[in-house]
C-alpha cells in the first residue's frame, strides 16, 4: 500500500482537471477577497501539490508560497513551473507537512484548496496547521480553505466504488466510511494501462461539525469567521457537500 499521493502524482493532473474547475475556483477566491475587501499581493498555498491553484495564481500577478509534504507531488509541480520562467520568480516551494513548517516572511493571503484540511484526521493537527497560518498571517491577512462536510462523506462517498479513466491509467475509488470517528477511508487502486503495473494508495479523510472548525479558528486568534455553500456567497447548510471557510486576522 503506497503513501497518498506519491505513485499516483504522474497521473494526479490529467484525472484533477476533469473533475474541478480550477479556474473558476481560483475566481472564486479572489472573489472572496474583493468581498472582504481584502487585496492581497503574497499568497500561502497550503497542500499546494502539483501546482494547478498556484500557477493560475502566479499567472494573475501574485506572489506564491506553496508548501505540500509530497516530494512527488512537488517534483511535477518543479517541473511544470520550467516552463514558465516569467513566474518562476515569483514562486517558493517548501516541502513541508502544513502542520509543521516555517516562513521566513509574513503572508497576505492563505489559502487551501480541494478538501486538502480533511486529511488532517485530529483536532490537535488542525489546531497546529491553523496556528501557523496565523502566525504567518499578516494583520488583517484572509484564510480561505475548502472542506469536504460529514454529510458529503457519509452519504455520498458512504462505502461507495467508484471506476474512474484517465488516458493512461483506470481507477477504483473505494471507499469505507467510520461513522463514529467520521473518517473516510479511500482505498485507491490504479491499474497502468498497456501495462501489467499497478498499485494502491490509502487515503483519509475525517469531517468536522462547522462548529469545531469554528472554535479553532478562534482558538488561535481568528476574530471574523464566514462560512459559506461552496462557490457561493450562500450560508452553508448541514446538507452541503462542500463548504468554504473564510477566517480574517
Amino acid at each position: 500500500m503506497e503513501k497518498p499521493f506519491s505513485k499516483f502524482a504522474p497521473f494526479y493532473d490529467e484525472f484533477m482537471l476533469k473533475l474541478v474547475n480550477y479556474d473558476a475556483w481560483v475566481e472564486y477566491l479572489i472573489d472572496i477577497w474583493s468581498f472582504f475587501n481584502v487585496k492581497p499581493k503574497i499568497i500561502l498555498d497550503l497542500a499546494c501539490g502539483t501546482g494547478i491553484p498556484s500557477i493560475i495564481l502566479l499567472k494573475k500577478g501574485y506572489q506564491v508560497i506553496g508548501i505540500d509534504k509530497s516530494k512527488e507531488m512537488l517534483n511535477i509541480f518543479k517541473k511544470k513551473i520550467n516552463n514558465y520562467p516569467d513566474l518562476k520568480k515569483n514562486l517558493t516551494i517548501i516541502e513541508s507537512d502544513i502542520t509543521n513548517f516555517n516562513l521566513n516572511i509574513q503572508v497576505d493571503a492563505a489559502v487551501s484548496f480541494y478538501d486538502s484540511i480533511n486529511y488532517l484526521l485530529n483536532e490537535d493537527e488542525i489546531e497546529r496547521c491553523f496556528s501557523l497560518i496565523y502566525k504567518f498571517l499578516k494583520e488583517k491577512g484572509i484564510f480561505s480553505f475548502d472542506m469536504n462536510t460529514i454529510f458529503v462523506l457519509e452519504k455520498f462517498w458512504a462505502n461507495n466504488k467508484f471506476i474512474r479513466e484517465s488516458e493512461n491509467l483506470k481507477t477504483i475509488w473505494e471507499n469505507k466510511f467510520d461513522k463514529k470517528l467520521k473518517i473516510s477511508t479511500l482505498y485507491l487502486k490504479c491499474y497502468l494501462k498497456n501495462s501489467n503495473e499497478s498499485f494502491t494508495e490509502f487515503h483519509q479523510e475525517r469531517g468536522y461539525e462547522y462548529k469545531t472548525i469554528v472554535k479553532i479558528l478562534k482558538k488561535v486568534g481568528f476574530k471574523k469567521i464566514k462560512i459559506f455553500q461552496h462557490l457561493t456567497f450562500l450560508p452553508a447548510r448541514r446538507d452541503s457537500l462542500r463548504v468554504m471557510f473564510v477566517a480574517l486576522k
